[in-house]
């Protein structure tokens, strides 16, 4: 062996080659018999706040007045006809990037050999986002800030629960929430499209907080925390909670992903 050999076969042992990598996805720490219960609590938390907001939404706002930037950056982005900005961003959140989301996790493990890893993906998003709106279901109703369309729309109008509950945006929360969660699960399963992942998702989130502006549900400030709280809490838990040697959700083996096939509804 001349020295250009023995030089290539030393970087190739110290990087490793590709088929020395397992087959499958890389794995995630997780519980099902923990993991499944807390975000079913959480997503029926949330569920229940906004089904019961004529009785927890307050009567009043607390804080009533925008700032000068808000007030400024809502009068160059609000759109001529909110409501299409709305409808927009519910179809975005609400059904384009969930769908898309699930639809990569599902595809992307099956393509590395395991598809049945997908769902425990879509359970480790699905904890990460019902938290986070959770968390932001409890503010929301704690700081009661005046809508921008309320602020600035007919004081005679009557007085409706959602109308003081600006901040933080709900929609924007959930959709960087998801983004995120969607590319850390990416990225710790070691999917090679984590990077696309990452960059459409994001992207598509920030999309949905332009439209809750253009759509005067939001002020700016409203967007720009939903989007950091909905990234910290989405990239944050899978990482934090789930990503192999964690160890943070108790001391039972994780459950196998079989296991998971049958009592997941999906």
């Amino acid at each position: 062996m001349n020295r250009t050999q023995l030089a290539l076969a030393v970087v190739a042992g110290l990087l490793g080659t590709p088929s020395a990598r397992a087959a499958g996805p890389l794995p995630l720490e997780y519980r099902l018999r923990l993991d499944l219960p807390v975000s079913i609590v959480a997503a029926s938390a949330w569920i229940g706040t906004e089904g019961a907001k004529e009785r927890l939404a307050p009567e009043a706002c607390r804080v009533c007045a925008p700032n000068g930037l808000d007030a400024s950056v809502r009068g160059a982005v609000v759109w001529r006809h909110p409501v299409s900005a709305r409808r927009f961003s519910d179809a975005l959140v609400f059904g384009v990037l969930p769908a898309g989301m699930i639809a990569h996790q599902l595809l992307s493990a099956n393509q590395e050999g395991d598809g049945r890893a997908g769902l425990v993906d879509v359970l480790v998003i699905a904890e990460a986002i019902s938290l986070a709106a959770d968390l932001n279901q409890l503010v929301k109703f704690t700081v009661a800030r005046e809508r921008p369309f309320v602020h600035y729309g007919d004081p005679a109008r009557p007085h409706e629960p959602d109308d003081d509950l600006s901040f933080y945006s709900g929609h924007t929360s959930l959709a960087f929430s998801l983004a995120a969660s969607a590319g850390m699960v990416s990225t710790l399963r070691g999917y090679r499209s984590a990077p696309w992942v990452w960059g459409v998702g994001m992207s598509l989130a920030a999309g949905a907080g332009w439209l809750r502006m253009g759509g005067d549900m939001h002020w700016f400030t409203d967007v720009l925390v939903g989007a950091v709280v909905g990234t910290a809490m989405g990239a944050g838990l899978p990482w934090l909670l789930h990503r192999d040697g964690a160890g943070a959700l108790g001391s039972d083996p994780p459950t196998s992903p079989a296991s998971v096939a049958v009592i997941l509804p999906f």
